[in-house]
C-alpha cells in the first residue's frame, strides 16, 4: 500500500479556528456579563480572555491535525487528548466542495469538504485551511474531474435575489433571534426595576399591536438580509458528469455534486411565492441529504411556469414530457376537506369553551379555512409516471412536486385503510435515499395500482429498492 507522509494543515487554520471559536466564547461571555449584572468593562475583559484562550487553543488543535493519502482512502487524525481518525474511502467520495469566507480570502486558503452518501455533517472530512494548489491536488486524486466547458448555466440575477429576499421563508428563525435580542435588552436597561418587564407595560391594544408589528417588522427585515448573504451571486453550471452551485456574499460556497449520484428533484411552492407563480428547486442527493434545505438548493427561485424545463437543462435525467398529473377522483374530495373543517372548528370552538362566548365567530371562521387547506391538497394531490421518472405532488404547508428516477428509489409503498378501500382509493408513497419522500393521497385504487407496480417492476431491477403494499 503507497501512502504520503501525514500533512498539516496552512498555518492561517490556526487563525480560521480561533475566530470561530472567540467569537463563539466573546459572545456568550459578553451575554453572561450583561446578564448578572456586570459593568462593560468586565464583558470587555471577559470578551479578551474568550479571544486569547481560543487563539492558544486555535494553535493547540492546528498542532494535532493531519491528513494523508494512500491508494485506498483519504485519512484525517484531529484531537488533542483523544485523537480521532477519519477514514474516508476514495471509492466513497461523492463530492468535494469548497467554503471560502473572509479570514481564508485575506488569507489565500479555502476549505474543504469531503462528502460521502449518507453521512452526516459530523462524519464528513473538513479541512479548514489548505492552499488553492492542495485543494486542486486532493481534487484530483480522490477522482473529483476538473471544470469543463459547461453545457447549461443558469444565475441568479439581481431582481431574482431581491425577489427570494422579499418571499424568504425563514421568518421563524429571525423571530427566534428577535426574541433573544429582546431577551439581552430586557436586561441591559434594567426594566425590571419596578417589577414590570417590557411585556407587562404594555397596556392598550394599540400599544400591543404596535409592539407586535415592530417585532414582524424585525424578523423579515432580519430574513431578509439573512437571503440576501446566503444567495448572493447563486449560479449553477453543469457538464456532461457535474453540476456545480456556488453562492454566498460573505462567505462563498462552491458544490459539486455528480449528476449520477442525483436522486431527485423537488419543487417548492410555499406560501408566500405560490401565489406568485414562484418556486424554489432543491437536490435530493444522499451526500446532502441530512443538511438543511439552504445546502441542497438547486436553485432559489424559479418561475413555476418554467421548473420542469430548468430541471431538465441542469439535470438532464429528470426532463420529462409536458403532462397533466393522474389527480385524486371527486370522490376523494370529502376525505381532504371534512378532517381539516373538523380540526379548524375543534381550535375555534377552545376559546369560546374556555374563555368567553364572544369568541364564537373565531368556529366558522377557523372551519372555513380548514376547507380551504383541505380544497388545496385536493387540488395539489397527484401522481405520474413518464420517461422513466415519477412525479409526485403533494402539499403539507407548501406543494411540494418530487420528481425522482425509478431506478434511484429506495422503497416505494402502497397503503390503503379499510375505508379507503370500501371507497377504492389508496395512498401511494416513495423514498429516496437522502430520506426524502413524496406522497399522493386518495388516489384511484386502479390508478395507484398501476403506478406501484410499474415501480416495483423497476424496483426488481434496482438494487437496494424495496415495495410493500399493506392494508390499515
Amino acid at each position: 500500500m503507497i501512502s504520503e507522509a501525514p500533512r498539516r494543515l496552512h498555518l492561517a487554520a490556526i487563525a480560521v479556528d480561533a475566530v470561530r471559536s472567540a467569537l463563539q466564547l466573546a459572545g456568550g461571555a459578553v451575554v453572561i456579563a450583561v446578564v448578572q449584572g456586570g459593568t462593560p468593562g468586565l464583558a470587555a475583559v471577559m470578551a479578551l480572555g474568550a479571544i486569547g484562550v481560543s487563539s492558544v487553543a486555535g494553535w493547540f488543535t492546528w498542532r494535532h491535525k493531519s491528513y494523508w493519502l494512500d491508494d485506498v482512502a483519504l485519512h484525517y487524525r484531529s484531537g488533542v487528548f483523544t485523537p480521532d481518525e477519519k477514514v474516508v474511502p476514495r471509492a466513497r467520495v461523492q463530492a468535494v466542495d469548497t467554503v471560502t469566507g473572509p479570514i481564508q480570502r485575506l488569507l489565500g486558503v479555502v476549505e474543504l469538504r469531503v462528502q460521502v452518501p449518507g453521512a452526516s455533517n459530523a462524519d464528513e472530512i473538513v479541512l479548514s485551511a489548505v492552499t488553492h494548489a492542495e485543494a486542486a491536488r486532493l481534487r484530483r486524486e480522490l477522482g473529483q474531474p476538473e471544470p469543463a466547458t459547461p453545457e447549461a448555466h443558469v444565475r441568479l440575477g439581481r431582481r431574482g435575489l431581491l425577489l427570494t429576499a422579499l418571499t424568504s421563508p425563514q421568518i421563524s428563525v429571525a423571530l427566534s433571534a428577535v426574541a433573544g435580542v429582546y431577551a439581552l435588552f430586557n436586561n441591559v436597561i434594567d426594566v425590571e426595576r419596578d417589577g414590570e418587564g417590557l411585556v407587562e407595560r404594555l397596556d392598550s391594544p394599540q400599544e400591543i399591536a404596535l409592539a407586535v408589528a415592530i417585532v414582524l417588522g424585525a424578523a423579515y427585515l432580519l430574513s431578509f438580509l439573512a437571503a440576501i448573504v446566503v444567495f448572493a451571486g447563486f449560479e449553477v453550471e453543469r457538464d456532461a458528469r457535474v453540476l456545480r452551485i456556488r453562492r454566498g456574499l460573505l462567505e462563498r460556497r462552491a458544490q459539486s455534486i455528480p449528476l449520477d449520484r442525483i436522486d431527485g428533484v423537488v419543487i417548492v411552492e410555499g406560501l408566500a411565492r405560490g401565489p406568485l407563480g414562484l418556486a424554489t428547486l432543491r437536490l435530493e442527493t444522499a451526500a446532502h441529504g441530512g443538511e438543511r434545505a439552504v445546502s441542497r438548493t438547486l436553485l432559489p427561485l424559479v418561475r413555476r411556469a418554467d421548473a420542469e424545463d430548468v430541471i431538465a437543462r441542469l439535470v438532464p435525467g429528470l426532463a420529462v414530457t409536458p403532462g397533466e398529473l393522474q389527480r385524486p377522483p371527486r370522490r376523494a374530495l370529502r376525505r381532504f376537506v371534512a378532517p381539516r373543517v373538523i380540526a379548524g372548528a375543534a381550535v375555534g370552538a377552545a376559546p369560546v369553551v374556555l374563555w368567553t362566548s364572544a369568541a364564537w365567530p373565531a368556529l366558522p371562521a377557523l372551519a372555513l379555512l380548514g376547507a380551504a387547506i383541505g380544497l388545496r391538497g385536493y387540488r395539489g394531490a397527484g401522481v405520474r409516471l413518464a420517461d422513466g421518472v415519477v412525479v409526485v405532488r403533494e402539499v403539507r404547508i407548501a406543494r411540494r412536486t418530487l420528481l425522482v428516477r425509478r431506478h434511484r428509489l429506495q422503497a416505494h409503498a402502497l397503503r390503503r385503510t379499510r375505508l379507503q378501500e370500501r371507497a377504492a382509493l389508496a395512498d401511494l408513497r416513495v423514498v429516496v435515499g437522502s430520506g426524502g419522500s413524496g406522497r399522493a393521497r386518495h388516489l384511484d385504487a386502479s390508478t395507484a395500482d398501476a403506478v406501484f407496480t410499474a415501480l416495483r417492476r423497476a424496483g426488481g431491477a434496482a438494487r437496494g429498492s424495496t415495495g410493500t403494499s399493506s392494508h390499515a
